[in-house]
């Protein structure tokens, strides 16, 4: 008897056949947000974490706020664009991110402790969304899905 061939092997799996993982349309929908929203205030509005008295432009100038802000923004659309196609460097890039934030929420905080006027709400959302972004970073089926 002849020995049976063997099977080709399977091809490779596009990121549609792969299993998502759980919130990832949110994760990338919300740094979609994140991003369309912070290269919009930064060109439209300005620095928009200045204060009241513009605090932060005194101390660094806004030609020097601004575009930070916006590649923070352009950063978030990097970070979502890959995360929706589970490419492993948008896994690394989206804890550079997530440290970005961290920074940007211990500066809310240092102001505010100066008696600086800070947007407190946004404080709030940032740390909510950081300690969310942490857990869901963590979660093993998540690092498996970037690993693939």
């Amino acid at each position: 008897m002849a020995d049976a061939p063997e099977a080709p092997p399977d091809p490779p799996t596009k990121v549609s056949e792969q299993e998502r993982p759980k919130n990832l349309t949110f994760m990338v929908g919300w740094l979609v947000f994140l991003g369309v929203y912070q290269i919009v205030l930064a060109w439209r509005f300005g620095t928009f974490f200045e204060g009241e008295q513009g605090d932060l432009r005194k101390y660094y100038g806004g030609a020097t706020l601004e575009p930070l802000y916006a590649s923070i923004g352009v950063l978030a659309l990097i970070v979502a664009w890959g995360g929706w196609r589970l490419r492993p460097w948008a896994y690394r890039l989206a804890w550079v991110f997530q440290a970005l934030v961290f920074v940007l929420a211990l500066t809310i905080i240092v102001l505010w402790i100066a008696g600086k006027s800070v947007p407190i709400g946004w404080l709030l959302l940032d740390c909510a969304f950081g300690a969310y972004n942490v857990w869901w970073l963590t979660r093993p089926d998540v690092r498996q899905a970037f690993r693939a």
